[in-house]
């Protein structure tokens, strides 16, 4: 493929392989949409709808303005001022996010991998990976995906089919036992932490080489990206039942079911190698998205030099989140929702109703502008 500039153009596989592996890297870890037990499917259901429509909001925009990010939508259609408040706003969402990543990186492997290793250790590692990565470029982050895709739906597939001994499907039973209220709940969790927190792709999606499949290639990935989550929810309730929302990790504890005979068991540090890559994108992700939102927000001509900076002060947020996964946990299924609303849906609202209003001949002016940042000096 062509390259254009700092290696800043990505195609429309890319960008799926992208979504996908940044939103799994949630999925299988946090216990996110299990507030209705038995019922979380009916919750992912429901919050995979949710989440087309909050993605809809920002493809909308991009493909109405084209080579715009959102932070530069938000420049032309609210003016300097605000659309810079605009901008910080969503380098805060990106970085806040990226702090979170890190933190559920660093406690899951010091609980399950390296429990006498110092989570700042683990954190330096997983930033250096991080800053060299996103100073490479949407590209090469983007090919990475390509190659973890292919290991997530191996394993996911496999270990799905060799937990079927150990799934009990009367564990759904009975049905909306506990009523709509802890199901909605939890599709406003499962809509706005693992498949709203995509709206940072609003910073990368002018990079991609034919927006005129975008909008196709975004609902396909969340639509993709709900259907694992919806076989991933059911198996763990086969397999654990009701205790399956009372775990951190649900999925790889359900992994740890896996026995064939007595030779082949324990697999589940192979599905937390798979994690731990999905991790690196998703960090990768929020630390490319921040650095391009600050960027642009401040008019500056390379992005790059900011990515080391903002990957030590996501460093340094990690550290200070919580005291513990548990804490973290709760905040995240809790408190994070609400948070993450103004971001998902009341921003990119405003700018969809400003742009509706705006006569066509100011659209053609925006949709003829490039990108300014990654571009070749």
């Amino acid at each position: 493929m062509k390259s254009y500039g700092y290696n800043n153009r990505i195609s429309n596989l890319e960008l799926f392989a992208l979504m996908f592996v940044f939103v799994v890297g949630s999925v299988l870890t946090l216990p996110v949409g299990y507030e209705a037990g038995h019922d979380a499917w009916i919750s992912v259901l429901i919050g995979t709808l949710a989440g087309l429509a909050i993605n809809g909001l920002y493809v909308f925009l991009c493909h109405r303005y084209p080579h715009k990010s959102l932070v530069e939508i938000a420049h032309c259609l609210l003016g300097s001022w605000i659309g810079k408040l605009v901008g910080l706003l969503y380098a805060w969402y990106g970085f806040y996010l990226g702090g979170y990543v890190l933190r559920n990186f660093t406690d899951m492997t010091a609980a399950v991998l390296l429990p006498r290793t110092p989570i700042v250790v683990l954190g330096i590692v997983m930033i250096a990976l991080t800053v060299w990565t996103a100073a490479k470029g949407i590209e090469v982050l983007s090919r990475c995906s390509l190659i973890i895709l292919v290991f997530i739906i191996f394993s996911t597939f496999i270990g799905s089919v060799l937990l079927i001994p150990d799934m009990e499907p009367a564990n759904m039973l009975p049905v909306l036992d506990n009523g709509w209220r802890s199901v909605l709940r939890g599709a406003g969790g499962i809509a706005t932490v693992p498949l709203g927190e995509t709206i940072v792709f609003a910073m990368l999606i002018p990079y991609v080489n034919r927006i005129s499949a975008v909008r196709r290639t975004v609902f396909g990935a969340i639509g993709v990206c709900g259907g694992l989550l919806l076989v991933t929810c059911v198996v763990n309730i086969f397999v654990l039942g009701e205790i399956a929302s009372q775990q951190l990790f649900p999925s790889y504890t359900s992994f740890m079911y896996i026995a064939v005979g007595d030779f082949f068991e324990r697999i589940e540090p192979l599905v937390f190698t798979v994690w731990i890559f999905n991790e690196f994108v998703k960090l990768s992700v929020c630390l490319l998205s921040t650095s391009l939102a600050f960027a642009q927000t401040i008019r500056s001509g390379d992005y790059r030099i900011y990515v080391l900076p903002v990957g030590l002060l996501i460093l340094l947020l990690s550290t200070f989140l919580h005291p513990n996964q548990l804490d973290l946990v709760e905040y995240v299924k809790k408190i994070w929702p609400w948070y993450s609303i103004p971001f998902l849906i009341v921003v990119p609202l405003l700018l969809l109703v400003v742009s509706l209003f705006r006569k066509k001949g100011s659209r053609a002016g925006l949709a003829d502008a490039k990108p300014d940042v990654m571009e070749t000096p």
